[in-house]
């Protein structure tokens, strides 16, 4: 009797196309690489949504842009990208004219943003919780603070010891958590 040939050894395995959503990052250069204009949908100086699609799985996503002139930073233009997926029947109602899902209002599904580094992440707007709302606002509260501190000029002892009263009277309470 002949023996049977491995079945493994005729298989061919050839890469498949990976969808950015089962990435947890996904760089500039990919993006660039397989991201094809399908249709502009608003565009001004500012900001600029487009409808794009991914030429290797055939996904498409809302590209919402912001352009920044950053004064603080002397001037350095900024650019922010953001991708939602869509559905296919979004594709189709955006691309006949239906109104934009306008960042960040109605984004409530991950979507991808660019990061430090030239790639991008996911993000997940459903995903913030009441704490850490929370969290932002005293942030704010205590920068807002300091600032002011630091700016009022008076540094003693005495200032010191006031902000921090101050400051601890309009903090929420801790809890076991924190």
């Amino acid at each position: 009797m002949m023996d049977k040939p491995d079945q493994s050894e005729k298989i061919i395995s050839a890469p498949l196309p990976v969808s950015f959503t089962q990435l947890r990052i996904v760089s500039q250069d990919e993006l660039t690489r397989r991201m094809e204009p399908i249709k502009a949908l608003k565009e001004d100086v500012n900001e600029l949504y487009r409808l794009v699609k991914d030429t290797e799985t055939g996904e498409h996503y809302l590209h919402y842009a912001v352009f920044h002139l950053n004064v603080a930073g002397g001037g350095a233009e900024e650019e922010y990208h953001h991708l939602l997926p869509l559905e296919h029947d979004d594709v189709i109602a955006l691309a006949l004219g239906a109104p934009l899902f306008q960042y960040p209002g109605e984004w409530n599904c991950a979507y991808l943003r660019n990061g430090p580094d030239g790639g991008f992440v996911w993000y997940d707007p459903s995903g913030v919780s009441d704490n850490e709302l929370k969290y932002a606002e005293t942030e704010a509260y205590i920068r807002e603070q300091l600032l002011a501190f630091r700016k009022s000029g008076a540094h003693g002892e005495e200032e010191v010891k006031r902000l921090l009263e101050e400051m601890d009277k309009h903090l929420p309470p801790r809890t076991e958590k924190d």
